[in-house]
């Protein structure tokens, strides 16, 4: 009785871990984000963060930005779905080695999108992403320089800046993370994904009648 006591409190204890650890990895991101819209509100800052021109564009080409900086990179973790759920694969690892080396979006390098870039033939669908983003950042540019003036342009161009590292810092760790829970939960995943993929067969026969 006292073994299975023991064993009970330990698989409690071992819950209560992995939520405190989740709660943690989960709030980074929400931390961040918060920390953005009240730094915005200081003065000179308001008055870029309004125009919806500026913003959009330069957060939009930082989100995809950053899911191809994970798709060119050679050494980023995969992605596939048998490296997800693997056992001891890729993302089958402590929570302290996630955040150095799987979330950490410094651990990503542009240098294989600079070559895309010099040479497009190479890879045409990411040359014609990366020709996407760039048009992003110019509408963003083209807000700034049409809707600011004064200490508010200076403070636009600089924003650009900041918000497009800013949204693809939070792409790559959110990314990661999702990617590491799905390998955390394993089983459970896998049998939500199986239970959405028959209620959609279903829903797709039915409509065939």
């Amino acid at each position: 009785m006292d073994g299975e006591f023991a064993r009970l409190l330990g698989w409690v204890a071992e819950l209560a871990l992995r939520g405190l650890v989740g709660g943690l990895l989960i709030s980074l991101p929400v931390v961040a984000t918060v920390a953005l819209v009240k730094f915005h509100r200081l003065p000179h800052l308001r008055a870029y963060w309004q125009v919806a021109m500026v913003t959009v564009p330069a957060l939009l080409a930082g989100v995809v930005t950053g899911w191809i900086v994970l798709y060119a990179d050679p050494y980023s973790p995969s992605f596939r779905i048998a490296s997800i759920f693997q056992v001891d694969g890729p993302w089958d690892v402590p929570w302290t080695t996630f955040l150095l080396y799987r979330a950490d979006p410094a651990l990503y390098s542009y240098e294989p999108l600079l070559w895309i870039a010099q040479a497009p033939d190479t890879r045409p669908e990411l040359a014609l992403v990366l020709l996407f983003v760039g048009c992003l950042l110019v509408l963003a540019m083209v807000g700034v320089l049409i809707y600011l003036r004064g200490l508010d342009l200076a403070a636009g161009l600089l924003g650009v800046a900041f918000l497009f590292l800013f949204a693809q810092a939070v792409t790559i760790y959110m990314t990661a993370l999702f990617a590491y829970t799905l390998n955390a939960l394993n089983f459970w995943a896998a049998l939500v994904a199986l239970a959405i993929l028959q209620y959609f067969r279903r829903r797709a026969s039915h409509g065939g009648h």
